[in-house]
């Protein structure tokens, strides 16, 4: 029996000591991830840095030019389009990509004078894309208080311009609610050929639903792998609802899950 209480204590002992030597041995330093998480927006309406490529590929800017192709060509319903929105149901969609993009490619391959306007008062990114200031804008232009020629400004690519949104004095609801938007969009007709508005998102704000029903059409941009399906149809319905006229839609980020030689054949 003592052998086996001393054979006990031994081990004890033995557990304690081994113990005390982990707890006086220096933490082992910790591993760095191979990848880092991602930064949130510090504010509510925060977006990150926004960089557009127009060196495009040219199966992506074949698409776009199909799209301006089907969207300018007259049907039995309606004339030559004028003008557009472009809108999403969430941030970080591709909105502004979308629109920058398509103007773009309507000023270089149809070679004609687009303008481009950032209708999305509420997270303004267009200086971000273009080389521009936003002294004076949109808001400002439909509040009265400068001229066209004073809030346009021109962009490194020919027959791109641009009107960025401005600094509204109450709110961007009242800016466009403004009855002398319609006077403003009269004069743009007249100085470009085609006018593309970038809006805030459906599901957040009320802006493009105050908008839309004011101009030719809009084109919805689906996100791939990101767009919730009843966020796009609550948003479509309001579009709708409000008297939109809905063109189409967008997928924007698509991926090949297949290389190209098998996607061909499928």
């Amino acid at each position: 029996m003592s052998k086996i209480y001393e054979a006990l204590q031994k081990a004890q002992e033995e557990r304690e000591g081994a113990a005390l030597a982990a707890a006086l041995e220096p933490e082992p330093p910790q591993r760095r991830r191979w990848w880092r998480r991602r930064r949130k927006p510090k504010g509510k309406n925060q977006v990150a840095a926004l960089q557009i490529d127009f060196d495009l590929a040219p199966d992506i800017e074949e698409a776009y030019q199909r799209l301006g192709t089907h969207l300018l060509l007259p049907t039995q319903d309606t004339t030559v389009l004028r003008d557009l929105m472009v809108a999403a149901s969430q941030h970080g969609e591709g909105t502004t990509t979308t629109a920058a993009l398509f103007a773009s490619t309507l000023a270089k391959r149809k070679k004609l004078d687009v303008l481009l306007i950032e209708a999305n008062l509420r997270t303004p990114a267009l200086e971000q894309v273009f080389p521009i200031q936003r002294n004076g804008g949109f808001a400002e232009l439909v509040d009265g208080r400068q001229s066209i020629d004073q809030v346009v400004q021109a962009t490194p690519q020919p027959q791109l311009f641009v009107i960025t949104s401005g600094h509204y004095e109450t709110s961007p609801s009242n800016v466009l609610e403004s009855p002398r938007l319609a006077e403003v969009l009269e004069q743009l007709h007249e100085r470009f050929q085609f006018v593309v508005f970038d809006s805030a998102p459906v599901n957040v704000y009320t802006d493009a639903l105050i908008l839309g029903p004011r101009l030719d059409g809009a084109v919805f941009v689906v996100e791939a792998d990101r767009t919730r399906v009843d966020d796009a149809q609550r948003a479509k319905r309001q579009l709708e609802r409000a008297g939109t006229k809905m063109l189409g839609a967008l997928l924007n980020r698509r991926k090949n899950y297949l290389p190209g030689f098998l996607e061909g054949l499928v």
